[in-house]
């Protein structure tokens, strides 16, 4: 007896459905080139030879010719300006990561009188432009003597609205049985915070870090400011030194900027899946 093998339908939609996958595909190939663009003529024009520059139209071919990255290395101490930068970035980071917690807690699981009132004032704070407090911080600076100095890259950033903001979020998702379970062992509410609801709040944690890296390795104006000379200055404020004095080497320009945005490119690839699963889940919520 011959078996006979059914022929398997396609199911309804089935065609609909691939179309739609084949079509986001494509179009996140399309958003990822039109955002890689610029990183990739800027490897191109840093390994570019000097004929090569000008040229009508541009040649998207690397020509792998890396005297200039050997010229930015020669130009600046940029070993300086990256401790300097890992220095600042890495206290801001600390302090707002402490600060966002504590405050997040409070505004969370401490009852007072005015919580949401304070909540909202600290909301409202986002909307104030920096260049609005620009001159009475620089006056706070200067009669605390930070002025060119790291502490004071470090201080006024280190209490963050948004920190305070997801902290309290994410605070408020947790049980009130989870506190009063630890406090019946006998544990403070800074024991629960530190080894129960911070371990927790891990994505929340890797979300602030990453922001806060992004915003504070990139910050320019705040530092270009108080800063003089190499005592105290960033790497991005090199870069615009770089830019002033030699802003017709395009290629070394290039190099440069390469060089900057590296440890911005490696922290997000170590935290991006923290901060997918942070956004996927307060979208859950």
């Amino acid at each position: 007896m011959l078996l006979r093998t059914p022929r398997l339908a396609a199911r309804p939609g089935s065609t609909a459905r691939a179309a739609r996958h084949w079509g986001r595909l494509a179009l996140m190939a399309a958003v990822a080139v039109l955002f890689l663009g610029p990183f990739y003529w800027a490897l191109v024009l840093s390994v570019a030879t000097r004929a090569t520059v000008f040229t009508v139209p541009p040649s998207l071919i690397p020509q792998w010719d890396f005297a200039s990255w050997v010229r930015v290395f020669g130009i600046a101490p940029w070993g300086l300006y990256f401790l300097h930068s890992v220095i600042i970035t890495g206290g801001t980071i600390l302090v707002v990561l402490a600060t966002g917690a504590l405050a997040g807690y409070a505004l969370a699981e401490v009852p007072f009188r005015g919580r949401e009132a304070v909540l909202a004032l600290l909301l409202a704070g986002l909307m104030v432009p920096p260049e609005a407090i620009l001159i009475p911080n620089y006056v706070i600076a200067y009669h605390l003597h930070l002025l060119n100095t790291l502490a004071g890259q470090v201080i006024p950033f280190g209490a963050n609205v948004l920190a305070v903001f997801l902290f309290r979020q994410f605070f408020k998702t947790l049980p009130v049985s989870l506190w009063e379970a630890c406090r019946m062992d006998g544990a403070r509410w800074w024991q629960y915070l530190a080894h129960v609801a911070i371990p927790l709040a891990r994505p929340v944690v890797m979300t602030v870090t990453l922001l806060t890296f992004v915003a504070q390795w990139s910050q320019f104006q705040w530092p270009l400011i108080i800063t003089q000379g190499n005592a105290a200055r960033p790497v991005e404020v090199a870069l615009s030194y770089l830019q002033g004095f030699d802003g017709s080497h395009w290629r070394q320009l290039a190099a440069a900027s390469l060089l900057t945005l590296a440890p911005i490119f490696l922290v997000f690839l170590f935290t991006q899946r923290h901060l997918i699963a942070s956004v996927a889940g307060h979208a859950h919520d």
